[in-house]
């Protein structure tokens, strides 16, 4: 899967890195993303609101665009 969106904080948010595909859903024929440390991804997104992306770096949630 190349670049998930997801909704965080009532927005549509890029996720860069720290993810997974996980299990097809088989009336639809999509993935479930998994996100890593998804707890540290709604703090990063709470102290950056304006951003649109986020990638996974060291254990953290940085803002990326």
């Amino acid at each position: 899967m190349a670049l998930p969106k997801i909704i965080l904080r009532g927005r549509k948010i890029i996720l860069l890195s720290g993810f997974k595909d996980g299990p097809e859903d088989k009336g639809t024929h999509h993935r479930a993303v998994v996100v890593d440390a998804k707890d540290k991804l709604q703090l990063a997104a709470k102290r950056h609101p304006d951003a649109v992306a986020f990638g996974y770096v060291a254990g953290e949630w940085v803002a990326a665009a």
